[in-house]
This record gives structure tokens, sequence and C-alpha cells, in this order.
């Protein structure tokens, strides 16, 4: 075997070091290697790769922009492709759109860009676009984790259990085992249900879907079942304040949703949000001062929150994540709408910060709060219906939960807009 130049080897232990998730000094060597060996297309490739690991979207894409225009580089599907996924991290998903289509017009049957576009057709609710680009993955590669688990969520949304089912028992990424067992209950398969959750618990798979599922089956069936997610929700909401003084200021609430109005990102298709918008992409990645400084505000009140349950034995606090981003999203709603009942399945803790409220003249006692239950929307009743809590919320209100817990938006009338910050503290696996 010929020995390794130089170049090679500096490269090898750039990729080492990104595979080790070292970002910082992936990009120190790399921007070293860059210069000296300016037109190694695979090094600005890493390079790009690491600073949008490392949360530095902006100099990502400049990265993968510069690549694309070069002269002196080939041009590579590749290029477009992370491009594209950059994109779509901050919400440019038409954007993001067009890169995967180039990146498949220079190689078709890549399948990383062809199940990005599926991903990216989601966002804009072409739902059939999407199935066609999943199933065309699975024709490339009938075992593939990733989209089995994309179909078959597919299918979830659109309540069509048995075709989800199918696809998801396949699958052992993300959530796809615990989607299947949504899907047992939702077809009615009650003793297959607690089998396979006995199956999941002794695997030791804690996450809020499965725990939304269970608190379903305990409250509405009254099922003697340990929920190893938080089987005492309701009592883990926590109301708490980001004033001025904390570090987040009236000015820069303002200009966080006139981004949001200017459309600078792509709204996100929301079947569940009536007469509103929501933003897409993770706002936290923003490089703006509003997303700095509300990710410092938001940080401080998640380490309360856990310091105030810190005595809780729920499964969620003493399995608390080793390692986990905050994701975050700004949701406008306008008179007469509302966001219908819904939980975080891929959270861990979720929240609202209230940038704007309706104002309580002539509002009705409960109109535009936020209101939790155990009662997953979808999910068979038997007739019966659980507790509904509604909890009171003013502008700097922050409001936090266990994901798991189902929770909806009290319509409401009004002239001004209910202006919410959502965001998922999201474990990194």
């Amino acid at each position: 075997m010929p020995e390794l130049s130089q170049e090679d080897r500096k490269f090898q232990e750039i990729v080492k070091l990104y595979e080790q998730r070292d970002y910082a000094k992936a990009i120190e060597i790399g921007e070293e290697f860059t210069k000296k060996y300016s037109q190694n297309g695979a090094a600005w490739n890493l390079l790009g790769l690491s600073y949008k690991a490392a949360g530095n979207i902006a100099q990502a894409i400049r990265i993968f922009e510069f690549l694309i225009k070069s002269k002196s580089i080939p041009d590579s599907a590749m290029f477009h492709s992370n491009l594209g996924n950059t994109f779509m991290l901050i919400g440019r998903i038409t954007e993001g759109i067009s890169c995967f289509r180039k990146a498949i017009e220079l190689e078709p049957d890549m399948i990383n860009a062809i199940e990005a576009l599926g991903l990216a057709y989601l966002e804009t609710d072409q739902r059939e676009e999407a199935a066609r680009s999943f199933e065309r993955v699975l024709k490339l590669d009938s075992n593939h984790q990733r989209s089995l688990y994309f179909l078959g969520n597919l299918y979830l949304t659109e309540q069509n259990w048995a075709s989800a089912a199918k696809y998801l028992r396949k699958s052992n990424f993300g959530l796809s085992q615990s989607h299947y067992l949504e899907c047992l209950l939702c077809l009615g398969q009650g003793k297959e249900f607690l089998n396979f959750y006995k199956k999941l618990s002794k695997r030791r798979v804690i996450n809020p879907l499965v725990g939304g599922l269970v608190a379903h089956v305990q409250k509405l069936y009254e099922r003697d079942v340990k929920n190893i997610f938080c089987d005492d929700a309701m009592n883990h909401i926590y109301v708490g304040r980001i004033e001025e003084e904390d570090g987040f200021s009236d000015k820069l609430a303002n200009e966080l949703i006139e981004y949001h109005r200017s459309n600078k990102n792509d709204y996100r298709s929301q079947s569940l949000l009536h007469n509103g918008s929501q933003s897409s992409g993770n706002l936290f990645l923003l490089d703006e001062p509003f997303a700095t400084k509300l990710k410092f505000c938001i940080e401080k009140q998640v380490e309360l929150y856990r310091s105030k349950f810190k005595d809780s034995e729920q499964g969620f606090l003493n399995h608390w994540p080793k390692s986990y981003e905050l994701f975050g999203w700004l949701v406008s709603i306008k008179s007469g709408g509302n966001l219908d009942a819904h939980n975080h399945k891929e959270g861990w803790l979720s929240g609202s910060f209230y940038l704007s409220m309706p104002r309580s003249e002539g509002r009705g006692e409960d109109d535009g709060n936020i209101a939790f239950s155990y009662q997953g929307p979808k999910y068979p009743s038997g007739g019966r219906s659980s507790e509904r809590r509604v909890v009171d919320v003013r502008p700097r209100d922050i409001c936090m939960f266990p994901s798991s817990l189902f929770h909806e938006t009290v319509p409401f009338k009004g002239n001004e807009e209910r202006i919410s910050f959502a965001f998922d503290v999201k474990p990194i696996n």
C-alpha cells in the first residue's frame, strides 16, 4: 500500500477531528490546510461542515457558495447538497430545494440529496412530492433506515396507521420504534401495545413520544402502566419571566418580530396552525443579536427549571440528556386563530416565551392562553376525556413543561397578534 502524501495525512487528521466532534480544532487546522492546498475541494467541504456543526451557519454558507462558484475546483453534487442542508437549518427552504435539485441533476442517484429534497417538500406541504422522494430512495436502497422512517411518519400525519406501521417497524432510525408503538395504539391493538411498550421499557427507550402515549393510556383508560418519561407532567409546568434587565430588551424583541414579518426565512407549513404563521428552521442559529441574547436568557431559564424540580423523580429529569441543542421558532396568530393540541415528540423540555398577547379588554377569561391535557388529539379515547388545565400567560412570561404534555392555544378575538417564541431542548445522540 503506497504511503500517504503529507497533504493526505493532514486531511485525514481533519477528518478524524470532525468525526470526534472536535469542530473547533477541525476549523483551526482546516483553515490552515485550505490556505496551503487551496484547490482541495474535499477539505473546503469538510471545513464548511465543521463550521455548520459548530453553529457558524453564515460562514458555512460562504464556504459552500465559494465551492459552487469556484472555477478551479470541480463542481460536485455534494457541495450543492451540503449548501441546501445548511439553508434548511435557518429556514431558507426555497433556496434549499434549488440546491437539492441541482445536486440530483449532477448525481441522479444521490440518496442524501433525494431524501433531503423530500424533507424540504414536507416543510412546504408538498406531501405527494415528498412521498415520491422517499419512495425513490427506497427503490435505490429498500432498507434505507431514514427514508423508511420519514415515509412512515408521512403516513402517520395522514392517520394512515396501517401504512405507517408497515414502514416504521422496519426502521431503527430516530423515533421509528416509538412511532410504531403509536400505530399499535391507534390501530386498537391494546394487547400488542402493552407488550411492545414493555420491550421498549426494557431497552430503556425514553422519549416524549412514548411519554405522551403512556399518559394518554393511563389517564383515559385508567391503566396502571408506569410512564418512564413523566407520569406527573401537569405538576411540572413552570411559568417564569424574562425581563429587560435579564438581557433581552424590547428593542431586541421588536427586531425578532420584524425578522419574522419580513419573511427573510420561509414560513413553515403547519396544519395545526389556524390564521397564523410559523417560522422555519432554528432561529437560534441566526447570526443576529436577538438570537444570541435570547438563547442566553432561555439557557438560564432551563437551568432554573431544573433547579426548581431538582428533587423530582421523573424520568425526563433523572435522564436529562448529556448533550442537547436549543431549537427555536416563532409563532404568530391573528384574531380568531389558534394552534391545535399537539406535543413535541423530538424535544425533552419545551417552552414558549411570550412577546405579544391580545389585550385583556373584551377577552374571555382564557382567550389566547395556553391549555394542557394528557389526551392525544388523534388517539382513540373510548368516549372519555382528560383533565384540561389552562395557564394564564402575559408578555415576557416564559412557560416550560415536559415535551410529552399535549398543549394548545385558546382562540381569541382582538386587534393584536399573539406572538410567542417556542423552543425545545432537543437531545443530541
